[in-house]
């Protein structure tokens, strides 16, 4: 269930936003409401997890975004169920901020 809920968190995120072009990386930067950028480091264990686990997929970085899915197994049930409520948090976030239309993609057009 985690991994689906991170793994629809990441693709909605591509989808409203694009994908990153050859030589890019996605990079996820959160912000409050008041736009300060939120220290990863100062979150609670739980949304830290939901942060770092989203970012390492949206960067490509598999290893580590499977890496961090395989740790979430050995934690205890407490944490467990604070991740995942976290994880549906921003994935239900994720769904209804109000983005910015995606970036403009070429499309191959027929003649």
């Amino acid at each position: 269930m985690l991994a689906w809920v991170v793994d629809a968190t990441v693709g909605v995120v591509v989808t409203r936003l694009g994908g990153a072009g050859p030589e890019e990386t996605l990079v996820l930067d959160v912000r409050f409401a008041e736009g300060r950028y939120v220290d990863g480091d100062a979150l609670p264990a739980s949304e830290r997890w939901v942060l770092r686990t989203v970012s390492a997929f949206l960067a490509e970085d598999l290893v580590e975004g499977e890496r961090s899915l395989t740790a979430a197994e050995q934690f205890d049930i407490t944490l467990r169920a604070e991740i995942l409520a976290d994880a549906l948090i921003w994935l239900d976030f994720v769904l209804d901020v109000d983005l910015p239309d995606p970036p403009y993609m070429a499309t191959a057009q027929e003649g």
